[in-house]
């Protein structure tokens, strides 16, 4: 096995260590996760597990830089405002240097003639203790703004709706195929129908986008943009995105967020299982909220069965659909299926280590539980399948799509997935028939 100084180095350690562990076991499974488990010791993972922490100093200084940024270049103002950014999220909350960031930040869109987005970062600014001796000055620039807006006379464009309650629209003639793999129709649709609108149920952004796009939803809402108040790594479009992200998946991962990024530090493939860890906080939650209920639902047959078609369920029990259809992918007495098979039991150890078992933000709430093991289980599922769930097609983030990603595909598909907007959007090629399955071409 390569040695932990080795790993450190690696563009993508995580990968790394899994690929070295299976090769020293001569590309043999486990013959269980508990056995994978018992073998791992942290000393094999080379990263001490830390925070960044927010701070004054730091805050002041990416803004600092911000301000030279855009002295530099004020007409492409977008170095100034990730900049900005950074130092939001480097403020810690109740600061001054918190206020500080969303006053440069209304300036800017002053100067750009964005009033609408001004008016919003003074407001921010006001409420996040901007100095009282600076005051009068970000109070003229607010009267301004405002009465550039009235003369205007309306002509700044309507802000866009960014609610996430709804993520899908489906045509009510879809269904699950009768062998549960895959879409059909119930009725003949024409070519060029839209059949199937989403957005993505969970996604995870790429590190350089941070800064620029919600880490919730993937708006890029022109940089103006909300920071976690504990971490300062994600940032958020709004207020419902940002206590979305919370309830969903950040109160886990706020406490670790620097420890994922070394976790999933590689090619953008390696996103994928971000993605799938972000299914796996859903499980987490149901497990917490019943443990006994949860327990039942994901191993009693007859309980199985009511979570096999999506088109029934709530997104909330999703992770419950996937839990009832991810199999086993791997052929028993293939080499090529042993080395993968290994490489995803030791990758569903190491997450399950550092993102649960080491996470002090989750473990008191696990411990004592009865049945925790399963959701080990669940994550190896997950990853086994992830080559299915996660689709990274979009630049800047990597997806997961839950209805999309049941289309099967074909050497003659009769529909198109299209990414649009963040949006996966499948359109119909060619007219289907009654009762046909919908297929999109191979990847």
């Amino acid at each position: 096995m390569l040695r932990p100084e080795v790993i450190e180095k690696l563009d993508c350690p995580s990968v790394g260590l899994a690929t070295s562990w299976t090769i020293s076991r001569r590309n043999l499974a486990f013959d269980n996760l508990e056995a994978a488990r018992t073998l791992f010791e942290r000393k094999y993972w080379p990263f001490p597990k830390g925070k960044i922490a927010k701070s004054n100093s730091k805050a002041a200084g990416l803004r600092e830089q911000g301000n030279a940024a855009y002295k530099k270049d004020p007409n492409d103002p977008g170095k100034a405002l990730q900049l900005y950014n950074q130092s939001i999220c480097m403020a810690p909350d109740g600061s001054k240097d918190l206020g500080l960031g969303y006053a440069n930040r209304s300036a800017v869109y002053f100067n750009s003639k964005q009033y609408r987005e001004c008016l919003q970062n003074i407001a921010l600014a006001r409420r996040h203790n901007y100095p009282a001796d600076m005051m009068p000055k970000l109070l003229q620039r607010e009267e301004r703004c405002k009465q550039l807006m009235m003369e205007a006379d309306g002509g700044e464009s309507a802000t866009v709706d960014q609610s996430t309650t709804r993520h899908c629209a489906i045509k009510s003639c879809l269904e699950l195929c009768k062998d549960g793999k895959g879409i059909c129709t119930n009725r003949g649709l024409d070519v060029g129908e839209k059949v199937l609108v989403e957005k993505p149920y969970v996604l995870v952004l790429e590190s350089e986008f941070a800064y620029e796009r919600c880490d919730y939803c993937g708006e890029s809402n022109a940089h103006n943009l909300l920071p976690c108040r504990d971490c300062t790594a994600v940032m958020y479009c709004s207020e419902e995105c940002r206590e979305q992200s919370l309830q969903r998946y950040h109160q886990f991962e706020c406490e670790i967020v620097d420890d994922l990024q070394l976790l999933f530090r590689g090619p953008k493939v390696t996103r994928m299982f971000h993605v799938i860890l972000r299914l796996f906080w859903h499980a987490v939650l149901l497990f917490l909220e019943d443990t006994d209920g949860f327990l039942k639902r994901i191993e009693t047959p007859s309980e199985l069965e009511k979570y096999r078609d999506p088109f029934t369920l709530e997104p909330s029990d999703y992770v419950l659909h996937l839990n009832a259809t991810c199999v086993e992918t791997w052929k028993p007495n293939e080499e090529q299926a042993q080395t993968g098979k290994c490489v995803a039991q030791v990758m569903a150890v190491l997450m399950y280590v550092l993102a649960v078992e080491e996470n002090t933000s989750l473990s008191s709430r696990l411990e004592g539980k009865a049945g925790k093991k399963k959701l080990l289980d669940l994550l190896y599922r997950l990853i086994q399948n992830m080559g299915s769930l996660a689709n990274e097609d979009v630049k800047y983030a990597t997806c997961f799509f839950p209805f999309a990603s049941l289309l099967q595909s074909s050497d003659s598909p009769n529909a198109e997935q299209l990414l649009q907007n963040l949006q996966s959007v499948v359109v119909l090629k060619c007219p289907v028939a009654e009762g046909q399955q919908i297929t999109v071409a191979k990847k």
